[in-house]
């Protein structure tokens, strides 16, 4: 019975085709499947935001995917904020929770993330009370969050930039620049509040042009935004140019004449600088030599990623304004394609800020937030210890020169066995003296590949040399690759198949979209980081392969045999064959 009144109740040509007694005849009832579809055959074809059989409910497939992606991406955040605050506080000589809550960079950009993505997962949970009064304004905050995030990143690094003498290793906020920061965020939530009362005064017909118009100025700004971001970010990570080069240009110059004093005594050092090569007055030459080059692609790469993104957004932004002229002359299939791109994007660019801060606990350690990360490790202090120790024992290190002991008299400093075969010749790479000076080939290369993580393990602890090396044509991939890292691989993997497996069953087996979206959601994150420490044990034992395939050489004043004079005064044959004493 209930049947047939259900039946009674239709439309008489929904029933014919129903039954099979006519089809479509390009009309899909008298509301055209409710505005939010097209018509073919007597079939609605749904846009990507709707269902049913004359697209008047929503498309629960659609709203959830997002919706799972953009609460966890909001979670992933909260946790990196408070796993930056308990980290400060834990720093702290004297806790206190206050000060662990001090405004940074870092935790600023956690914060506006978790807005963002926030306010996005609770549009996709409830979409139809985003589409009236004041929420519908708070659907667009999405877009001044973005512009507050990626305008802090360019003020900061600006400051990086223009600034000297900053100390970019601990946690700081804006300085210089967080006037012209506080007017652009004032200009930016201006127009979100303009936005606000336009929804509160005018009609539903207006609202929706006012909503292009403001989707335009947002477009406009976040264009200013990447324009700026690119600048200043070729300058740093492209180019290697900024005030943060200072302390290292100063560390070089103490490095130079460290290396300078070892060669000779107090007395002598006039007599050594005519034979030395002149210096070059280029400082990027030095720079060059002491970029961290797996660090500048890695910070190459993500800064174009979001700078693609961003102008990606940017066209999104100026298509939708401008929508009234395209929309009704494209294919629905097109229109689909064209949002859910449009989503895909709007995860990516919010993915990428917990991506580049992934290091919660030493922000020092971020590309991002301390571009000194580009070069390699200059302990500045270091040198400067060493000169004054130098200065005091100007006397000792003469006498030490002027020593002809052999180095095959010598005890390695790491296996302190002279007399071993199988540990490759008795070498001295860099510029120590005494019981530390000389070391066998092979015992400092398999040093060197234990410690191959650290950025500074091919440079000597104590004295700062850098060891000259020459490089094979081939990895020694047998040395690179261990067992511990074999276990590592194999337990990774199967982790990812795992989940994988895991997923794909429950989704076969259960109906419900919602656990569909979870267990998706669930096997994507695994995945993630099951990739993340794969990438990590790759580069790792790329790192030991590397190193392992070195042939360390030894230095060059230790080959060079040192000849005890009376005096201090040298003769030498010059090319002339004339003879000048000096």
């Amino acid at each position: 019975m209930e049947q047939m009144i259900a039946l009674s109740t239709q439309n008489p040509l929904t029933l014919l085709v129903k039954f099979g007694m006519m089809a479509w005849n390009d009309t899909c009832g008298n509301e055209n499947c409710s505005g939010h579809g097209e018509c073919h055959n007597g079939t609605c074809l749904c846009e990507i935001q709707f269902d049913g059989l004359e697209c008047h409910v929503p498309n629960l497939s659609y709203y959830i995917a997002f919706a799972t992606i953009f609460f966890m991406l909001a979670f992933v955040c909260l946790i990196q904020l408070i796993m930056c605050i308990i980290a400060e506080w834990q720093k702290m000589k004297a806790p206190s929770f206050l000060r662990a809550c001090r405004v940074t960079t870092q935790k600023v950009l956690y914060f506006i993330v978790f807005l963002a993505s926030l306010i996005r997962g609770a549009y996709f949970t409830s979409p139809t009370a985003f589409k009236e009064g004041w929420s519908r304004s708070l659907l667009s905050a999405y877009y001044p969050l973005v512009l507050s995030g990626s305008s802090l990143i360019v003020c900061f690094w600006a400051e990086v930039f223009h600034l000297r003498n900053m100390s970019w290793d601990k946690p700081q906020f804006l300085s210089k620049s967080f006037m012209g920061f506080a007017v652009f965020n004032v200009l930016t939530y201006s127009l979100l509040l303009a936005e606000f009362i336009v929804t509160q005064i005018y009609s539903q017909e207006d609202q929706s042009f006012y909503t292009h118009v403001f989707n335009g100025c947002y477009a406009v700004l976040l264009f200013i935004v990447v324009v700026f971001f690119l600048i200043y970010g070729v300058e740093v990570y492209f180019k290697i140019r900024g005030g943060f080069l200072n302390d290292y240009q100063n560390s070089t110059i103490l490095n130079k004449r460290t290396v300078t004093d070892l060669k000779v005594n107090a007395e002598e050092q006039v007599t050594a600088k005519l034979f030395d090569p002149v210096p070059s007055t280029s400082q990027s030459s030095q720079v060059q030599e002491q970029i961290n080059i797996s660090q500048l692609h890695q910070s190459r790469v993500g800064l174009l990623s979001q700078a693609f993104m961003l102008f990606i957004i940017v066209g999104f932004l100026c298509s939708e304004t401008l929508s009234e002229f395209w929309k009704a002359k494209v294919p629905l299939y097109s229109r689909n394609w064209h949002d859910i791109v449009f989503r895909i994007i709007e995860v990516g660019v919010i993915l990428w800020f917990p991506c580049v801060l992934w290091n919660c606990f030493s922000p020092e350690q971020l590309w991002i937030l301390n571009p000194k990360r580009l070069l390699k490790r200059l302990d500045h202090s270091k040198y400067v210890k060493e000169i004054e120790l130098q200065d005091k024992s100007a006397e000792q290190d003469a006498a030490l020169f002027s020593d002809g002991t052999s180095i095959s008299s010598k005890d390695c400093w790491i296996c302190y066995d002279s007399e071993r075969q199988d540990a490759g010749p008795l070498i001295q790479p860099c510029q120590c003296r005494g019981d530390v000076s000389a070391v066998h080939h092979n015992c400092l290369r398999r040093w060197l590949v234990e410690s191959s993580i650290n950025a500074d393990s091919l440079t000597c602890k104590v004295c700062g040399t850098k060891y000259n090396v020459e490089h094979a044509s081939k990895l020694d991939w047998q040395n690179g690759i261990t067992s511990r890292h074999c276990l590592q691989t194999i337990a990774i993997v199967t982790t990812m198949c795992g989940s994988s497996a895991a997923a794909w069953t429950l989704i076969q087996l259960v109906e419900g979209p919602i656990i569909r979206m979870f267990a998706a959601g669930t096997a994507l994150l695994v995945m993630y980081v099951c990739i993340r420490f794969l990438s990590l044990n790759t580069v790792v034992a790329y790192q030991r392969a590397k190193i392992s395939s070195l042939n360390i050489i030894s230095s060059d004043n230790n080959g060079n045999a040192h000849v005890s004079t009376i005096s201090h005064t040298v003769c030498v044959d010059l090319a002339k064959s004339e003879t000048a004493t000096i």
